[in-house]
């Protein structure tokens, strides 16, 4: 109780609508920054999966960029629920985490495969470790991340990829979606556990705004896609190539293939 006091008093009034919690050195203006280590000059000193001093419902914003990675997995729940209580109806919290498969995607690919460029991705993968808290003790699928909002009263209503591994995602404290884009983004993450691109965006987006499709039709219509009907029998790093590789065929070609090697060497 003493140290929540002593955090609410470097509080200063009045209180702004916008909170950057885990905010390291980026200093926002016209925030309130708010980091566990003095050392960052933030407005508040405080454990940020856990914000007793500051008040319910109120925030219009928050941005919490590279934070639940560095938190024990059974704390990243709560935490949403603590960051959920903190904003008004509507109010959104902008996250930043890495997507697993992004990374997974980048160690498989031709490019990556050098000494450097592997260690690059386990930095990545595992944090820099370079001081205590600075590991990643968690990690996110785009289901995954949507259905641990979801728990915490908050649903996915942007999301993006940036450098092919972290998730870029704003999620809104509402129960249902009613801006067509936002629901193009919500059914793209949760039902292909990925990204939309702009152009599927875009038509679903359109599709919504006519009229054409609701939430639901959405819904149905990606579960129903050949990328679904891909996913529910192949890997996911393949999701890129269905395509261009049938993987059936090219089994049967590989099988001819080896079978033609095998009777040339049995003629010899």
């Amino acid at each position: 109780m003493v140290m929540q006091a002593e955090a609410a008093k470097m509080i200063s009034e009045p209180l702004s609508k916008r909170l950057n919690l885990g905010c390291g050195f980026d200093i926002r203006e016209g925030y309130l920054n708010v980091d566990l280590h003095e050392r960052h000059r933030p407005d508040l000193v405080a454990d940020v999966t856990s914000l007793p001093m500051l008040p319910s419902g109120y925030f219009e914003e928050i941005v919490a960029q590279d934070i639940l990675e560095h938190l024990e997995r059974h704390k990243t729940i709560p935490t949403l629920q603590e960051w959920s209580r903190l904003l008004a109806p509507g109010a959104v919290v902008h996250l930043r985490v890495p997507s697993l498969f992004g990374l997974f995607e980048l160690l498989a690919s031709p490019g990556w495969r050098s000494m450097e460029k592997t260690e690059e991705v386990i930095h990545y993968l595992y944090g820099s470790q370079a001081y205590t808290g600075d590991y990643h003790l968690a990690g996110f699928t785009a289901r995954l991340l949507a259905e641990y909002l979801s728990r915490a009263g908050l649903t996915v209503c942007k999301a993006e990829l940036f450098d092919s591994w972290l998730f870029v995602v704003s999620a809104r404290k509402i129960e249902r979606l009613d801006h067509p884009l936002e629901i193009a983004h919500n059914v793209y993450f949760r039902i292909l556990d990925r990204v939309g691109d702009q152009i599927e965006l875009n038509d679903m987006a359109a599709a919504i705004a006519a009229g054409r499709l609701d939430q639901a039709g959405a819904e149905m219509l990606l579960m129903a896609s050949e990328e679904a009907k891909f996913l529910a029998t192949h890997p996911v790093y393949l999701r890129n190539y269905r395509n261009r590789l049938d993987i059936r065929l090219w089994g049967k070609a590989l099988g001819k293939r080896v079978g033609r090697v095998l009777r040339k060497l049995r003629a010899k």
